[in-house]
């Protein structure tokens, strides 16, 4: 397995392809496969500090990750600052990456690609606070790796506008070197 950055042209040229690693991994409709393309991965050119990895078994794209900083006048933002700010947790939000999706395909689960995803993600960037949303479930896999390096639950079981399922606002604060 190689891991290596993806510059924002070629996540956009692969567009289907993440979309499609994105829909296998959580089993979703084609819908939401085509909305995730189509909005989230035609947007990336739009927020700044972008970083995208991918993960490949020969040239095969298996997996991918990707963030970008923390900018408050974007959605997620606008979204999780005031929960963040009504914990009295905001500084959080200051020098931060914003982790926006983890990905790998279900045959590749399990084999340590989303630790390495992770870590390299984590070591390319610089950011004092890693900021990241994943499901409330406490049996969620990702949650698991997460935990296993180093993020700790900041506002469990926040709810997006609009949305019944809970979810879980996740950190990391790293040392100041």
């Amino acid at each position: 397995m190689t891991i290596r950055a993806l510059e924002t042209s070629e996540v956009l040229r692969r567009a289907d392809e993440l979309a499609r690693i994105f829909q296998r991994a959580f089993g979703y409709s084609d819908e939401r496969r085509d909305h995730f393309r189509d909005t989230r991965l035609a947007y990336l050119p739009l927020y700044d500090g972008t970083l995208t990895l991918g993960a490949f078994d020969g040239a095969a794209l298996v997996g991918f990750v990707y963030g970008f900083d923390y900018q408050p006048e974007h959605w997620w933002p606008q979204q999780v600052g005031p929960a963040l700010a009504q914990a009295g947790l905001d500084a959080w939000t200051q020098d931060a990456f914003e982790l926006n999706e983890l990905e790998i395909l279900p045959e590749h689960q399990g084999r340590g690609l989303g630790t390495a995803l992770m870590t390299e993600l984590l070591r390319r960037a610089p950011h004092r606070h890693v900021l990241l949303s994943t499901t409330a479930d406490p049996a969620d896999r990702a949650k698991v790796l997460y935990r296993r390096l180093g993020f700790v639950d900041l506002v469990p079981g926040f709810r997006y506008a609009g949305v019944t399922e809970p979810a879980n606002i996740m950190g990391l604060q790293r040392s100041q070197t």
